[in-house]
């Protein structure tokens, strides 16, 4: 009523201009008082908070995270406020690992949401006949967004007209959403797990089951464009999984959704949560599957995903599990893959350069005892990467012509442009190192990232776009740009960069492509924005245990405190944090050039007053 009068009295004051924002669960009949709201005034539904807003919440409140860890740890909740209030407030009150992130992992607050409810949901739920409740909890089952014919399909003994008398009544309930755009029904996270749970598990079964044989009669799409064509096979898995099917499953996510999710997509989020699914036991057990071979392929798949997402140390627990069963079984062409996997997508990363070393070498050797040229080339064309970081630039040369010759002789378009991007970090090192040919070397790395560009487009030709290669060309292509002092140029291939990267949400790419926007922003004398930015990619380091990529953004900020704060002592203590986190396994296996420069640094340090 208040609403009412106060709306009523600003609209009759004379000539009066301006805009009035109301927050509210009831519309006032002033603005809508046939059902159709007035001219001029406009309702927007608040269902979830924004993904940057919540990201800003959870920060302020002190809690430690990067970005997609948050977004990850939010999703589930489906970025309900209340639910986001109470989330932060369990992080922050942990006795473990307070204000830290990773709690959210172990964390379940349904239960406390539905309490300071008053046990709205469970009231609710309680409320309806019985058919509406099986109905809701049926919808439950379904992973995602679900069309009323899909409904129709499966509800058990009920007519069109009841079944959509149900679904009305559902819907002005507020249990479950029909979108208008998508025509489609969904329930909130919240609202999917409270009633998925009270289902008994021969009815969870059933329904599963049921759910299985209809996905199974949809036809095969011809093309695969976008991730969405791939809801259906999803679902199917989903189903799979949940009947207890979970070998079939397997074979499934093998054949219709690894290649389209890991290359074509990058959609490495979802891909690690459905492979989760087949670890019943949890992480610490192999996978619940008949075949050694599948459960070895399956922890390799998991880490490769929990290590582009920015978790490196617990994909190496996989790789680790995996590389025993390969051992134990002696398959050598497992163990190729495997050790060639743990040493690039995770211990390079964390600085464990001489066990990387130690792998891909081995790797080399077993692809020569069973002649797999390919897996040989690819543990090559990863040394490269690694000896440009050791500083050992004759072995690195030697490296990249060995797997260049066997990756064009295959046409191997998108090998060869994954090589050629190593090839464009060799010529960056190279320039750092060498400040006497520094130009010369900064055209070699622009020509190497170049190629590996059009490389990538020859694959996506070939085969189908794989947003990962564009992320490292382009990166790499604006660094070298930025280096060089061409800044135009530098802007639009890291711009494309970083967008493609946060797509995916590939963070073990993130920080690298953020520190050169840093070091861009510095050269265009933006300061405040290249602090903004070293410090996200600090804090994505220090999460990730990216010990290479922490290396250099200390060595930034020592650069930013120096000449920027002119504070010789924070200057002084993130020159050593760069210089012990260079320092890696110690030399010869060390981040040599930052090591280098990070001394160089302290010893500058030293001379003034």
């Amino acid at each position: 009523v208040n609403a009412e009068i106060f709306l009523r009295g600003i609209c009759s004051l004379p000539n009066i201009k301006g805009k009035v924002l109301m927050t509210t669960r009831l519309t006032p009949r002033a603005i809508k008082p046939r059902g159709e709201f007035m001219l001029g005034s406009h309702e927007f539904e608040l269902t979830a908070m924004q993904k940057a807003d919540a990201v800003e919440f959870f920060h302020k409140q002190g809690i430690q995270g990067n970005r997609g860890e948050i977004e990850s740890a939010c999703e589930p909740y489906g970025y309900h406020p209340l639910s986001l209030r109470l989330l932060a407030g369990r992080i922050l009150k942990d006795f473990e690992n307070p204000a830290d992130i990773a709690i959210a992992q172990k964390l379940k607050i349904d239960g406390d949401i539905i309490q300071q409810k008053h046990h709205v949901l469970e009231v609710s739920y309680s409320s309806l006949p019985q058919h509406e409740q099986k109905l809701l909890s049926t919808i439950a089952c379904f992973r995602s967004l679900v069309e009323l014919k899909t409904i129709e399909a499966i509800a058990d003994d009920v007519t069109g007209r009841l079944l959509q008398n149900d679904l009305h009544d559902l819907v002005d309930r507020g249990l479950l959403h029909f979108d208008d755009k998508n025509k489609k029904f969904d329930l909130h996270p919240i609202v999917r797990r409270f009633a998925y749970d009270r289902l008994t598990a021969s009815d969870r079964t059933a329904a599963h089951t049921r759910l299985v044989n209809y996905f199974e009669a949809i036809p095969k799409p011809q093309v695969v464009n976008t991730l969405e064509d791939l809801v259906p096979v999803i679902e199917l898995y989903h189903h799979m999984v949940r009947a207890g099917n979970l070998d079939e499953a397997m074979d499934l996510f093998y054949n219709r959704l690894h290649s389209a999710m890991y290359y074509q997509f990058g959609a490495y989020q979802i891909y690690a949560e459905l492979l989760r699914a087949l670890f019943l036991n949890g992480e610490d057990e192999p996978p619940r599957l008949k075949k050694e071979d599948d459960q070895a392929w399956t922890l390799n798949e998991l880490a490769n995903a929990y290590s582009l997402s920015g978790q490196p140390r617990r994909a190496i627990l996989l790789f680790e599990m995996s590389i025993r069963f390969g051992e134990k079984h002696n398959n050598k062409k497992n163990l190729t893959v495997n050790l060639g996997n743990v040493a690039s997508m995770a211990q390079i990363y964390i600085g464990a350069l001489s066990k990387a070393e130690r792998n891909l070498h081995r790797s080399i050797d077993l692809s020569r005892e069973i002649a797999d040229k390919t897996n040989r080339a690819r543990a090559n064309s990863n040394l490269v990467r690694l000896l440009s970081y050791l500083g050992q630039w004759d072995k690195a040369k030697q490296k990249f012509m060995s797997a260049i010759e066997i990756f064009e002789k295959h046409n191997n378009f998108q090998a060869q442009g994954i090589t050629w991007s190593y090839r464009a970090l060799f010529f960056l090192f190279l320039a750092r190192a060498k400040p006497q040919s520094k130009i010369e070397n900064l055209k070699s790395s622009i020509k190497a990232a170049s190629r590996a560009l059009e490389l990538a487009n020859e694959a996506a030709r070939n085969d189908a776009p794989t947003p990962r290669d564009y992320i490292r060309a382009y990166w790499l292509l604006g660094a070298a740009y930025r280096a060089n002092n061409e800044l135009t140029l530098a802007e639009e291939n890291l711009s494309k960069a970083l967008n493609l990267c946060r797509q995916i949400n590939m963070v073990d790419h993130e920080a690298d492509i953020l520190l050169d926007i840093v070091h861009l922003r510095y050269a265009q004398g933006d300061f405040q924005d290249a602090l903004e930015k070293a410090s996200e990619a600090l804090v994505i380091t220090e999460r990730s245990g990216y010990v290479l990529q922490g290396a250099d953004v200390n060595l930034f900020l020592a650069q930013y405190a120096l000449e920027q704060e002119k504070d010789k002592a924070k200057a002084k203590a993130y020159a050593e944090s760069a210089l012990k986190l260079a320092y890696c396994d110690g030399p010869p296996y060390y981040y040599k050039v930052a090591y280098e420069e990070a001394a160089a640094m302290l010893e500058r340090l030293k001379s003034l007053p």
